[in-house]
């Protein structure tokens, strides 16, 4: 309920309506999954490798982009649990705060401009390489009512690159596993003055969240001058010189002299403060764990050093080398939500930034308190229940005993310009991480091969979860005494066969063969001998590998023909007794019914249009499609097809939008879009050319 109290009470900030909107989990899912409580605002996502992300993405006018009820379904299903379980309730920026180097300025972006409103950027094919979504707002600019609809949140899955690494013998050259990674990326850009911030979540598909914000655009500008107070000062240890030396001309009792002096521009910190309200499996109670390490002496061989798990009662701000050291961290768990170890799920928080002991607010790494609708901001409070409140503030008065735990994470970056950020200028990141602490009994990407190594390889479990061999390269079958040559049949030949590849799964296998003459078992051994039996048949064989206690897998091997083998389908038999019912009497009473009137389907205007006429071959792109009639838009699927592959996609409120790689041989192509027409409304075709140039 509090996350549906908090969408309620912001009905006045517009919600998000596009392709990747989704509707409510369908057929086995609907049973399992409880429909979020955001209509049309809610994200879906189904990553690559089967995992899934759901969550409500919205635009704060202040905040900007805001994502709550995020829950997680991880790619190996039932074995960690069944559909989606809640992460967080809410994620969203609460406070960007900028102090000047040179002392003379400090800014708070969020509640002194924002997020939102004018501020927010539109998201085109340049910046957004999935779908951007529609946000509708409404806001007064310049003494006037601005009401307007753009493509403010960008929805997309990236590739995370290598995941996994490993091989099951000590110098390589073994089993090995190895995943690819892709995560789905959330993100929008507003503009504060002269620098541009992207705020961009990515959720990946082992359930980790990466949560950044990007600052680009361009540096403050500035002219040459004498005064320390400036953007560009004359205080070489505030600043950083970029280009020459300038001359600066002053008038003093009618006298005027002209300089040349060099220049600085302001560092300056990018202070971030994220607010993060876990919401671990829906718990009505979240604890909060501080863990501590320290060394009580030396071992045999190095340090020893241990950790010290530390439940906080109650809301706390946290400075380093104050209240932690270089290795603590926290987590919040969830102590009634166990995984299938035993283990309370939790996540934890990886936060490597900076932050700023100058400013007291800005001096915490984390802080905690408990959820209070009013404490919004993490500095200068914009909310009339605790105005101009902060989080020092928030942690005084906050008596209860912590149990519905908000982080608030402060992510600093202290930012001296240097001659490349000139223009515009590249993009600098500040990020910290949201990692599953035993959230899932073992990664949520675990295969068949490997999911008995759970703990100690002496406890290796083949009863509940025994790993199960895995075939990556089938059996061959080849002539014994060359191996290299091909397999000419004849009778006395001896045939053998290799094992094929498996993943062996940390156990010793066993392998057995079989073989087999037109799918007819005729014999076991690595060896065959072909007789005369053989002729006008397919050998094939079949490898199985097991281990004690394992399930068993089996390959077979591509078939050896000789001559012609039997066909495997029989000729079906021709009927041959005449039928004897006799032929249905025609009906002879006239139908009175009148004719049913035909439904007169309207005709569609199908709009196409490509981000990018000419690609270079690999490169991505996007098609818009659009479906109306009669000036309306319509419902129904619509198909894509581009060098022969087709994607079907649903309309959403007469729209569909596709990124797709273009092909990667250089020449034209025909985009084909197909709309499959509807109860009321006739099918229709177009295409549009793409050109692939290198």
């Amino acid at each position: 309920m509090k996350t549906l109290t908090r969408i309620v009470a912001a009905g006045a900030t517009a919600f998000l309506t596009a392709g990747l909107v989704s509707a409510l989990p369908s057929s086995a899912a609907a049973a399992e999954d409880s429909p979020l409580a955001c209509a049309d605002s809610a994200i879906t996502k189904k990553l690559e490798n089967g995992s899934a992300w759901r969550m409500c993405a919205r635009i704060h006018p202040i905040k900007g982009l805001i994502l709550e009820q995020i829950e997680f379904k991880p790619a190996t299903g039932e074995y960690e649990y069944a559909g989606y379980k809640r992460v967080l309730d809410q994620l969203n920026i609460a406070q960007l705060n900028v102090p000047y180097d040179t002392g003379h300025v400090q800014y708070n972006d969020i509640t002194s401009y924002g997020f939102g409103k004018q501020y927010l950027m539109t998201q085109g094919p340049e910046v957004c390489s999935g779908e951007a979504m529609d946000v509708d707002q409404s806001f007064t600019y310049s003494g006037r009512l601005v009401e307007r609809t753009v493509p403010g949140i960008c929805v997309q899955e990236d590739p995370m690159g290598l995941v996994t690494h490993a091989q099951e013998t000590q110098i390589g050259g073994g089993t090995l596993y190895a995943d690819q990674g892709t995560a789905l990326a959330v993100s929008s850009i507003s503009k504060i003055s002269w620098y541009e911030y992207q705020q961009r979540v990515t959720f990946d598909d082992h359930g980790q969240i990466d949560v950044g914000l990007g600052a680009t655009g361009d540096i403050a500008p500035g002219w040459a001058s004498d005064s320390g107070n400036a953007f560009f000062g004359n205080n070489p240890k505030t600043g950083w010189p970029l280009s020459g030396k300038s001359s600066v001309t002053t008038t003093t009792g009618g006298e005027t002299t002209t300089k040349e002096i060099q220049s600085y521009a302001g560092s300056h910190w990018h202070n971030a403060m994220f607010k993060v309200d876990f919401g671990i499996d829906k718990g009505e109670k979240q604890t909060v764990e501080q863990w501590d390490f320290a060394s009580p002496g030396a071992g045999t061989r190095a340090p020893i050093v241990e950790g010290t798990g530390t439940v906080k009662s109650s809301a706390f701000t946290s400075i380093e080398n104050d209240d932690h050291d270089q290795l603590s961290w926290w987590r919040v768990l969830n102590p009634n939500s166990k995984n299938k170890d035993g283990h309370a799920r939790s996540y934890e928080i990886v936060n490597n930034n900076t932050s700023n002991e100058l400013i007291p607010d800005w001096a915490p790494s984390v802080t905690f308190t408990n959820y209070r609708s009013c404490e919004e901001y993490a500095s200068d409070n914009l909310n009339a229940g605790c105005p101009g409140k902060s989080i020092l503030d928030y942690v005084a008065g906050d008596t209860h005993e912590l149990t519905d735990p908000v982080a608030w994470v402060n992510v600093g970056f202290h930012h001296t310009d240097k001659d490349e950020d000139q223009s515009p200028m590249p993009i600098h990141w500040q990020k910290f991480q949201l990692v599953p602490r035993d959230f899932f009994a073992q990664k949520p990407t675990i295969t068949d091969s490997r999911k008995c190594i759970n703990g100690p390889f002496s406890s290796v479990n083949a009863v509940t979860k025994p790993c199960t061999p895995e075939n990556t390269v089938k059996p061959k079958i080849s002539d014994k005494a060359d191996g290299a040559a091909a397999v000419v049949p004849a009778v006395g030949k001896v045939l053998t066969s290799s094992t094929g590849t498996w993943r062996s799964a940390a156990q010793r296998l066993t392998y057995a063969h079989t073989w087999f003459r037109n799918g007819e078992a005729v014999s076991t051994g690595q060896d065959y001998t072909l007789t005369e039996a053989d002729m006008n048949a397919s050998i094939t064989v079949k490898v199985s590998a097991s281990a004690t206690g394992f399930p068993t897998n089996v390959a077979e091997s591509d078939a050896i023909v000789w001559g012609t083998p039997p066909t495997t389908e029989p000729t079906p038999e021709p009927t041959t007794e005449p039928t004897t019912a006799p032929t249905t009497a025609p009906t002879t009473r006239p139908t009175t019914a009148p004719t049913p009137k035909p439904v007169v389907k309207s005709t569609p205007k199908l709009s196409v249009r490509l981000a990018a006429k000419t690609v270079k071959p690999g490169r991505t792109n996007k098609v818009a499609v659009t479906v109306t009639a009669g000036g309306k838009p319509v419902s129904g699927k619509v198909s894509i097809t581009v060098d022969g592959k087709v994607r079907t996609l649903t309309l959403v409120k007469g729209k569909a939008n596709l990124t797709f790689t273009a092909p990667k041989k250089a020449k034209g192509y025909a985009v084909k879009v197909s709309y499959a027409g509807s109860s009321t409304v006739k099918a229709a075709s177009t295409s549009v050319k793409l050109t692939v140039k290198k």
